[in-house]
């Protein structure tokens, strides 16, 4: 067993390494144009910015083990005990870095850096990482053909929840670093020295990287960092939380993970509930959200990285105790304190709300052709959308349309807002229904689309899709007053900017 003064060498290491290996990543970066560009639109930096934040880490990491199995026989030992994890993820996350830089290139689409993910999962899996069996609250549950599934998900959703915290200066970093140091506890305490030794080595070498990457940030993780986090962090998890041969008990590690879990969560929540495309990027993220409320970056680091304490500190509580539902506690804490304070979280609970609640009125209510529901909630932002969105559903009506969706996503201007509009009719045959959608456009930036739809009657439909055109180019002029573009890099003044309208497209 490793004695506590080698524990604690171990981050010092890695940080030591971290600090010179980061400068030395930046400027290497700056020469091969490793770079982030601030485009006007999501990437609102003021500079251009190196993003090889994950080869230090890796680098640091990696060489801070070596050194340790080198140098200290107790590691050396350690190290033979379970040398195929450390050779896959050695090897795997070679391969998250090459994914992740291939992605800072602009080279990959979001498929492309899917299969990477899953091709480095399926690396460490071939290593032995894997969940036959699940433990929460005292039931056992053996997965069986499920198991690789299951492995595949849980690695998934750490990589892409990690990678998704990414987007301010110093967040995940913080964030991570106290994950690991939680795993490096959880894993003491359950006798697992490997896991311990690789997430204390991990800690160290984010927070060598933090002195660079804090606001204001001189270098990004980048994807390869943000996922190499995510993918070590993930294995970790479930290598810390192991009750026996390849059965994790789940309440822990998950506790441990909340932050990212709950951001995840919201983003496909608000995705999928919009009809947006997963792949879609808003600034509805916890850091924007907390930015919009008026912290700070470091305010806001600060204060997610108390409500990551409260998680870590539930985590280790409840493996010290055997009591899961400690770990619960301090989770439902944290979510609730979000979801209650409306810092995160409470415009997506309200979505959810009004969709569960139009699902339930449309399985009760009659089929007249004069109900109709409509679905109206602000995502992001202070602008008021009502007046605009009751504008066509009065068009709607008049036209006796089916329904109307307008849906806003404008980074830019940290605006996200969706309304649904539906008639209630009876079911018709798809044949005798069109659809159109007309996307609004400002400054060659897409802020939004208006979707309608209806059945073919006496009134011709490309009567019909111009009286819409002209009731939303007669609003066109509110809601340029209303939201102010941005300059690249800077907030530009009030001042209207023409908002043009792209040819729709009908179907």
């Amino acid at each position: 067993m490793p004695s506590m003064a080698e524990l604690l060498a171990i981050p010092c290491i890695s940080f030591a390494l971290a600090l010179a290996f980061t400068p030395l990543a930046r400027a290497l970066a700056l020469r091969w144009e490793l770079v982030d560009r601030p485009d006007g639109h999501r990437k609102l930096h003021g500079r251009t910015i190196p993003v090889a934040g994950g080869l230090a880490i890796f680098l640091a990491t990696g060489l801070t083990l070596a050194l340790t199995i080198c140098l200290s026989p107790s590691f050396r030992f350690v190290s033979q005990l379970e040398p195929r994890l450390l050779v896959g993820l050695l090897l795997a996350s070679l391969l998250i870095c090459a994914v992740g830089v291939a992605d800072d290139y602009g080279y990959l689409r979001g498929r492309h850096k899917l299969c990477g993910q899953i091709v480095a999962i399926a690396i460490v899996m071939g290593f032995g990482v894997q969940v036959r069996h699940i433990r929460l609250f005292g039931l056992d549950v053996e997965l069986g053909l499920l198991s690789l599934p299951f492995t595949v998900f849980l690695l998934l959703g750490a990589i892409n929840s990690l990678n998704l915290l990414d987007g301010m200066d110093g967040f995940l970093s913080s964030v991570g670093i106290i994950i690991c140091i939680g795993i490096a506890f959880l894993a003491i305490l359950g006798g697992r020295w490997m896991t311990s030794w690789v997430a204390l080595a991990l800690a160290g070498a984010i927070l060598g990287f933090l002195k660079y990457n804090f606001p204001p940030a001189s270098i990004f993780l980048g994807d390869a960092g943000s996922m190499l986090i995510g993918l070590v962090v993930g294995v970790l998890a479930i290598q810390s939380s192991l009750k026996g041969p390849a059965t994790v008990g789940l309440a822990a590690p998950l506790a441990l993970l909340t932050i990212p879990i709950i951001d995840t969560a919201a983003a496909i929540v608000r995705r999928k509930l919009t009809g947006r495309s997963l792949y879609t990027t808003d600034r509805g993220h916890l850091h924007h959200c907390l930015q919009r409320k008026g912290l700070s970056n470091r305010d806001a680091i600060l204060l997610v990285g108390c409500l990551c304490l409260i998680t870590a500190t539930g985590a280790m509580a409840s493996m010290l105790y055997n009591n899961e539902y400690l770990a619960l506690l301090a989770a439902a804490l944290v979510v609730g304190s979000l979801v209650l304070t409306r810092l995160f979280g409470h415009a997506e609970v309200g979505l959810v709300q009004k969709r569960l609640r139009a699902v339930v009125v449309s399985l009760f209510r009659s089929c007249s052709r004069r109900e109709a529901h409509e679905v109206e909630v602000r995502l992001q932002g202070s602008v008021d959308w009502k007046e605009i969105w009751s504008r066509l559903t009065e068009c709607a009506e008049r036209l006796q349309l089916r329904s109307v969706l307008m849906d806003v996503n404008a980074p830019l201007i940290g605006e996200g807002y969706h309304a649904r509009w539906d008639c209630g009719r009876g079911t018709e045959e798809e044949g005798t229904l069109w659809r159109t959608e007309i996307p609004l456009v400002a400054r060659n930036k897409t802020v939004g689309r208006v979707q309608v739809s209806g059945e073919r009657d006496a009134l011709c439909v490309s009567e019909k899709v111009a009286v819409v055109a002209q009731v939303v180019k007669e609003i066109e002029a509110e809601v340029l007053a209303l939201c102010p573009l941005e300059r690249t890099g800077t907030i530009a003044k009030k001042r209207p900017t023409s908002l043009r309208l792209q040819p729709a497209h009908m179907e």
